[in-house]
């Protein structure tokens, strides 16, 4: 129940490992585990896409409890830097934020605009008052609806100002109760999908390889300043829009490559175990069977050619994507089908959310499968005279695999050790959590499958999952986070902030920040840090109910992953940025306020995919120690807590129907609005529990009942307290 601002350093400074060169490198597999500087031993990182913090958690820990799932915050639960009455009610904006329901017309909403130099537009030098003409809705889209993702009604642009609570994205917020979020972390650059995939992989979107272009990517200019990329300032290019990664067969539009080093790179140089695991990997034609079909029979995989599979055939709905036309109904979550699909449908693979992709030593253009379960992580691609072979799965996968991975861990099929080290997951369209394609609903699903599954194997005492966002899509958050690394192109819009429709009359102002200071890696168009965006860290390890403050970006997980293996600081990017801040708050990597390592003792938590709420069906409740356990909102029917103590449990609106709670001590408990109709409550210890406004139908109730609050509660003979001299006393 902490909300922290500067920690104590919690580990001593380790010096960093020099590493060789990358080619031809392999990771290790299997045996004993990479040394490590903390006591986490595996990263699983939850890459998901476009969501603002206060469109998720601006007013975080309270909720409306109207509709959607119930979330009930814990006594002491600390609060967020979040949508304030002022805000709510006073927004410098031209609309004020909202409240969106749990209903599917509020689920699937309109697209925002989250272009790099739109959205600094929408900051206006950091004022934040142009969100709605900046970046409301995407283009004059219409609103997902009759059969099509463009189909419905045109796009009111003040949606942009709207925000979710407990209630939609129920599973986010008990992740965030139970272990440990920030709200003061930020996307590294402004932009879309496909930098905010590099700056988790690389933390440098510099570096355009121009010699490795298809498509002819646009160039921004300060007149149409929203381009695939933009000068540097030094005759090159930074990626600044969605141009999809050269190095993959399912790219089929405008696409770069990148170079310099990324984080696999560095992974593969000291022989540490990785994976990016990405829905709708797998192609729907093998690569040999479609270069058969292109009249390329028996073409080697060392043998890339963009553009090879533009040209295949795919039958509705696919959207023809190369080799990879697997598609899937949005709204899979509130119900929708193929049949009925009034939402349309969405590619599972979206070429440019996959960041190594986009260099060559870490590609798997041809998206071949990994040899084996064994393989996964260790399958780094051959060089012959220097020259990569794309002839292994080289570290990309289907989340199928990693789903059958974990689960022959969890079954003993595998060892503890086949767990990579460093894991990205990258959830289907339809499920990553993108406006109009995808929806909390769907996206809560992906996450806590994953995580539910993870905390059944025996590696989850050493796993740590960050779950972390793309960009915001433009949704509106109030937190500016000044510039921290400055740029000064043609699509630089931040600082002297030219509002109103950029034209040749109106160009962009052409500034974020000071041109005295020279932006890293002397690449401009880089300008950050962009919008505040989620990230939750939730582990053993995590620092339970805590929101730190301490600043971090996407690239902060660069910067754990080279803090904790031991790794060198990639060349221009991001991932030492905060050095000095992280030495002004007293830690040693820029996360370091999200975790306990002294503790490392945090319960798994269950939760339902459907709900998000705590799910204890399958869980062992009976003779345990709970005592002070949150337990909140969670479903417990038919569960046993026989002989448990859970003298302070805060269990309040619980779902019991028909628990079992014979010979627990159950003093001081809180059940407000629980639900115990049928519970067995005989020879419990209820000295000081809490029953107001519970349902106690048909409940079985003995012993001293003196110290019990009741209010509004329903007896057990189906009476309410209020009724006769406030007790359910005589009423069982």
């Amino acid at each position: 129940m902490v909300r922290t601002r500067f920690r104590a350093a919690i580990l001593g400074v380790v010096a960093l490992a020099t590493i060789a060169g990358v080619v031809g490198a392999t990771a290790s597999a299997g045996g004993s585990q990479p040394k490590t500087a903390t006591p986490i031993k595996h990263l699983v990182v939850i890459f998901q896409e476009n969501v603002s913090f206060d469109h998720y958690f601006g007013t975080y820990p309270q909720a409306a409890n109207t509709d959607g799932s119930s979330f009930v915050p814990a006594p002491g639960t600390p609060s967020v830097n979040g949508l304030s009455h002022n805000l709510l009610a006073h927004n410098p904006n031209s609309a004020a934020p909202k409240r969106l329901d749990s209903s599917p017309g509020d689920q699937i909403t309109c697209d925002q605009d989250h272009n790099y130099s739109d959205e600094q537009q929408s900051f206006d030098g950091g004022k934040m008052d142009q969100f709605v003409e900046s970046v409301g809705t995407d283009g004059g889209s219409h609103a997902p609806g009759g059969g099509t993702t463009s189909g419905g009604a045109l796009c009111d642009p003040k949606i942009v100002m709207d925000y979710y609570d407990g209630n939609s994205v129920t599973a986010l917020w008990n992740y965030a109760q139970h272990y440990s979020m920030s709200d003061n972390s930020f996307g590294t650059t402004f932009g879309p999908s496909a930098p905010g995939a590099i700056n988790v992989a690389s933390g440098d979107t510099g570096g355009v390889d121009t010699a490795h272009e298809a498509n002819s990517p646009s160039i921004a200019t300060s007149v149409k300043p929203d381009a695939d990329i933009t000068p540097d300032g030094t005759g090159g290019y930074s990626l600044t829009s969605d141009a999809q990664p050269y190095w993959d067969d399912c790219s089929t539009r405008d696409a770069v490559a990148l170079t310099g080093k990324n984080i696999g790179d560095l992974l593969n140089a000291a022989g540490i175990s990785w994976g990016w695991f990405q829905g709708g990997f797998v192609p729907t034609t093998s690569f040999a069977d479609a270069a058969t079909s292109v009249g390329n029979a028996g073409q080697k995989t060392s043998t890339f050619i963009p553009d090879e599979f533009a040209g295949l055939a795919a039958p509705a709905p696919a959207s023809k994507q190369g080799i990879c036309d697997a598609v899937s109904p949005v709204g899979a979550a509130l119900g929708e089908t193929a049949a009925t699909h009034q939402f349309g449908f969405k590619d599972d693979y979206i070429a440019h959310h996959e960041p190594f992709q986009y260099y060559a030593s870490t590609a798997n253009p041809h998206h071949l499968p990994p040899a084996s379960l064994s393989a996964i992580g260790t399958d780094t691609q051959h060089y012959v005279g220097g020259v990569p072979q794309f002839d292994t799965a080289n570290h990309n996968y289907d989340t199928s695999d990693f789903d059958k991975l974990v689960a022959a861990i969890a079954a003993g099929q595998l060892p503890e050790s086949a767990l990579p080290a460093v894991t990205y997951l990258k959830a289907p369209g339809i499920e990553d959590g993108h406006a109009a394609y995808s929806d909390p609903a769907d996206e809560q699903a992906f996450i806590v499958k994953e995580v539910d599954a993870l905390e059944k194997t025996p590696d989850w005492s050493s796993t740590a999952v960050v779950v972390n966002y793309d960009d915001s899509d433009g949704w509106y958050d109030h937190v500016y986070s000044g510039v921290l690394n400055p740029s000064q192109s043609p699509a630089d819009n931040l600082t002297g902030t030219h509002t109103g429709a950029i034209s040749a009359s109106n160009p962009t102002s052409g500034q974020c920040g000071s041109s005295s200071s020279s932006p890293l890696g002397g690449e401009q168009g880089r300008c950050g840090l962009g919008p505040r965006l989620p990230l939750l860290v939730i582990s053993p390890c995590a620092a339970q109910n805590t929101v730190d403050s301490n600043l971090s970006d996407q690239s902060s997980i660069l910067n754990f992953i080279e803090y904790n293996w031991h790794l060198p600081s990639i060349s221009g990017s991001f991932d030492q940025a905060l050095k000095a801040q992280d030495r002004k708050e007293g830690i040693p990597f820029d996360l370091a306020g999200l975790f306990d390592f002294r503790r490392c003792d945090a319960p798994a938590l269950q939760l339902d995919p459907a709900s998000g709420e705590i799910d204890l069906r399958s869980s062992h409740e009976s003779h345990q120690n709970l005592r002070g356990v949150n337990y909140s909102s969670a479903i417990a029917t038919n569960v046993s807590f026989s002989g448990s103590d859970l003298d302070q449990a805060f269990l309040a609106d619980i779902s019991a129907e028909n628990a079992d709670f014979r010979g627990s001590d159950l003093r001081n408990a809180d059940f407000t609005g629980a639900d115990l109709a049928g519970a067995n409550l005989q020879g419990a210890g209820l000295d000081g529990v809490d029953f107001r406004h519970a349902n106690l139908t048909g409940a079985q109730l003995s012993g001293d009942l003196r110290g019990v609050t009741w209010s509004d509660t329903v007896c057990p003979d189906g009476s309410n307290s209020d009724a006769d001299g406030g007790t359910c006393s005589g009423h069982s």
